[in-house]
């Protein structure tokens, strides 16, 4: 883990009268500090910064600018002390495969969880843009930390020029890569943690405490499949969205409608009644094409086998889904009514009380059969109860895991889709 200091020098302007390549020379300032005058911006930083800061200094150039500039710069650092100079000559190619040929060069040189500071002030053509994208891929696979981005805001004939630290504008990388963990992977921890490391200006409006607690909160209810309570969470969170979204920015506005058109489909669009009916069974698809989406196949898979216990207890009485009653009674009638569609009736066998409850499921179960949805049911229940328990025993049962639960997984949601719509055309769910 070493302090390195990494900078691009190009070529300058052709001065005719000397007949060669040069910069003008001038005093830069940086964070109130000023520099001796140099032509050079690198030896300005180096100036102001302090030679042993630096553990490894990095001039990145191509032949040309090598022989017109690097025995000057390198003369005039090592007057400040600096060791380690590493000149990294780049071939002129700005095809394609010439430009991840610099990178490749660049990235080797470069450690693991190396400290970084650049200076994008000169270049050879391309080659700052080039390593400015590449940035995010060095935090990512080299976990570097990026320490400052300068850059150095020359104009002719101006005695002082600033040098702009740009590194607070490369956390738009993070913040990017949060955002599309939050609505493809349904999970805010990346999100939190780079708030916690960013000044509260940046990425618009998601750089709040309240809402991102409210995402984890959304979030971790859906990766632990709290069905009953994903779609009060998502309401809330929706809620505090649009407040927050009259007065942003246009980025919070952009990053604020993408979770909005994420998550909207498992809120609930009239106030919770408690009870299995149209509202809950639609949020618990929307649960389940989430999760699908994200591949949460696990989760998706245990949703969908208790969906189907929840269609068991559309016509049961006192059947509330958040009281203790309510839960007592789905225990005792959405298992046995699983249980009736993994085996045909004459395989049935209920005992004490689980015999009584299928005697009063009975009614309903024969006005399934008569519409047709108690076959649609019967035909894939057990495979999916098959698939759910594989995961639920991590697969040790089986000889591996199966290889089409994606595939499987879709095949069912459609299934149930279907299910639902056929109940709502009978007027049983309503």
């Amino acid at each position: 883990m070493a302090k390195v200091y990494l900078s691009f020098l190009g070529l300058g302007f052709f001065n005719h009268k000397t007949n060669q390549y040069e910069y003008d020379s001038t005093v830069y300032e940086l964070d109130g500090k000023k520099s001796t005058k140099t032509e050079f911006v690198q030896v300005a930083e180096i100036d102001i910064l302090g030679a042993k800061k630096f553990d490894r200094i990095i001039i990145i150039v191509t032949q040309k600018s090598y022989e017109a500039h690097f025995g000057n710069i390198n003369h005039q650092l090592r007057e400040l002390d600096a060791n380690n100079i590493i000149p990294l000559i780049i071939k002129e190619d700005m095809s394609a495969k010439g430009q991840w040929e610099w990178f490749e060069q660049i990235l080797e040189h470069i450690e693991y969880a190396d400290k970084l500071t650049i200076d994008l002030t000169h270049g050879y053509r391309s080659i700052p843009i080039i390593f400015s994208t590449a940035i995010n891929f060095l935090q990512k696979v080299k976990n570097i930390t990026l320490s400052a981005v300068y850059y150095g805001a020359y104009e002719k004939n101006k005695e002082l020029v600033p040098i702009i630290d740009m590194r607070d504008f490369y956390i738009i990388n993070e913040w990017a890569e949060a955002v599309s963990r939050l609505v493809e992977d349904a999970d805010a921890r990346k999100l939190a943690d780079v708030a916690q490391k960013t000044d509260t200006f940046q990425a618009g409006e998601l750089n709040d405490e309240e809402l991102i607690n409210t995402f984890e909160g959304l979030t971790n209810t859906i990766r632990n499949v709290d069905v009953n309570n994903v779609a009060a969470k998502t309401n809330s969170a929706i809620d505090l969205i649009r407040q927050k979204e009259k007065n942003a920015s246009l980025t919070g506005k952009i990053l604020l409608k993408l979770v909005i058109d994420k998550f909207e489909s498992i809120a609930l669009k009239d106030p919770a009644t408690g009870r299995y009916d149209k509202p809950y069974f639609h949020v618990q698809l929307g649960i389940i094409s989430l999760l699908l989406d994200h591949k949460l196949f696990m989760q998706a898979y245990t949703v969908m086998r208790e969906f189907i216990g929840s269609i068991g207890m559309i016509e049961i009485e006192k059947a509330k889904l958040n009281s203790a009653d309510g839960r007592t009674l789905r225990r005792r009638f959405a298992e046995v009514f699983v249980r009736m569609l993994q085996k045909e009736e004459y395989g049935w066998i209920f005992e004490g009380q689980n015999k009584k409850d299928k005697e009063k499921l009975i009614p309903y179960y024969q006005k399934l059969k008569s519409l047709g949805i108690e076959l649609i049911l019967r035909e894939f229940t057990k495979d999916l109860a098959d698939y759910r328990n594989g995961f639920d025993h991590a697969w040790t049962s089986k000889n591996k895991a199966y290889s089409d639960i994606e595939e499987k997984g879709y095949q069912f949601f459609e299934n149930l889709k279907k299910v639902v719509r056929l109940l709502e055309e009978n007027s049983i769910l309503v």
